[in-house]
């Protein structure tokens, strides 16, 4: 038996090294040498527990299975079938041969099992099969998309359209995702000559338009297709505002405001911003600019999707968690929410407007908020300062109670008139008495 003893300066204790654990020591260390690294391209994750449990359906695909974490999945095993006939006709289309197309998928299996952050436990045959029948699918969706109109009687996605929009909301999970650079190296493989409107990644966001936040279907000028890891980072990129926070971010305190009621109250105005992404909320002389969202059935998805992906990689640079807490923050009481619906700020024909309030506070539910990189900081103190302003807040008085309508204004002006026109009587019957007493 060996014995370990504490150091000096320490309590002594004396452990006894039991040798028969020597096969268990050994083991173990051998489990640790062959953990692989960590990899830096890891992108794609499962959702938060946290997020997870307020709305497991909003991260689980309904209908079709894309990648290794949902694959084999009972309920999506009938799409199999449908992908493995949109993988015939790919292959149709572009004659290309099943030899090239899985030798282009096998030299990229490294980096494809380095992008899941749980380790992919299928074989090289078994997960290249799988990628390349998933990423045919895909693209063979999407190029039908936008090259054919007609309808056609044996594609399974052309008739009902209400498995049409499961599958499209299926395709930007989270956890339903294979990494970028597979689809759009297939394309390109398929496809060489493409590029500008033709290019993927054009077709991607053409294909996602009817699903996005955003109010058109326009690439943004700062997306390259080497910035892309997948589905959800590409529709990430999409919403990101104008104007980015300085990189790295600099440190901030979370800084909120006040509700759209006592706002309003406080004579701060609201109008709808000009710019197509919902994101770019401004705040300029007393007026909170805020661009319109037309709220659809596919939002919440969206957002759910989106927020589990910053709160995975993008935690301190969380540009639509920070939007949908400071949302979350302008709409607590359905007169907040009648507030921006009347200046067009919301556009809500899905949900009664109670139903709003709720929309935002929900998606915060168990989100975690990087406090010290709040995109919106600046503004909301800006916002506060506005609102400590006490002379704002009598001119609102004064605007909302007495000159709300073209009824009142001709009231307070006829009454100021006449009290006017008062005082000038009675000025003039003493003019007399002061002239007599003179």
């Amino acid at each position: 038996m060996a014995s370990q003893q504490g150091g000096e300066g320490e309590e002594c204790t004396s452990i006894e090294i039991d040798e028969s654990n020597s096969p268990l020591v050994t083991s173990i260390t051998e489990m640790i040498a062959v953990l692989p690294p960590i990899s830096p391209d890891i992108c794609i994750y499962r959702a938060p527990q946290g997020v997870r449990k307020v709305n497991e359906k909003a991260y689980t695909p309904q209908k079709v299975s894309i990648g290794p974490l949902h694959h084999g999945k009972e309920n999506l095993l009938p799409m199999e079938e449908q992908k493995l006939r949109y993988l015939s006709a790919f292959l149709d289309r572009t004659k290309l041969s099943l030899e090239v197309c899985t030798s282009f998928i096998r030299g990229l299996e490294k980096r494809v099992r380095n992008c899941y952050v749980e380790g992919v436990n299928f074989c090289s045959d078994e997960l290249v099969k799988m990628i390349l029948v998933d990423s045919s699918f895909i693209i063979e969706v999407i190029w039908r998309y936008k090259f054919l109109t007609r309808e056609n009687k044996t594609d399974y996605l052309s008739k009902p359209i209400t498995v049409v929009d499961v599958v499209r909301e299926d395709m930007i999970l989270l956890e339903n995702q294979i990494p970028y650079f597979v689809l759009e190296g297939l394309f390109n493989l398929a496809f060489p000559s493409n590029s500008g409107d033709s290019s993927f990644v054009s077709l991607s966001v053409y294909y996602f338009a009817s699903i996005s936040l955003l109010n058109v279907s326009d690439i943004p000028n700062h997306i390259s297709n080497s910035q892309v890891k997948h589905f959800v980072d590409l529709l990430r990129l999409c919403h990101l505002p104008s104007t980015l926070r300085p990189q790295p971010p600099s440190e901030v305190s979370f800084v909120t405001i006040p509700t759209a009621r006592d706002l309003r109250e406080a004579g701060l105005s609201f109008r709808k911003g000009s710019s197509n992404n919902i994101l770019d909320i401004e705040y300029a002389k007393g007026v909170l600019k805020i661009p319109r969202f037309d709220i659809q059935d596919s939002s919440e998805i969206v957002f759910r999707n989106l927020i589990a992906f910053e709160m995975c990689h993008y935690h301190s640079d969380s540009y639509i968690i920070d939007y949908v807490v400071f949302m979350d923050t302008l709409t607590d009481t359905v007169q907040d929410v009648d507030i921006l619906v009347d200046n067009g700020i919301f556009e809500n024909s899905l949900m009664d407007r109670a139903s709003v309030t709720t929309f935002f506070h929900n998606l915060t539910s168990e989100v975690l908020l990087s406090s010290h990189h709040f995109y919106y900081n600046r503004a909301c103190q800006h916002v506060n300062a506005y609102c400590k302003v006490p002379w704002h807040k009598w001119k609102a008085i004064m605007k909302h109670d007495y000159f709300s309508t073209p009824w009142r204004i001709i009231s307070i002006v006829a009454a100021i008139v006449l009290l006017v026109l008062t005082f000038i009587q009675t000025i003039c019957s003493l003019i007399p008495i002061f002239q007599e007493e003179g």
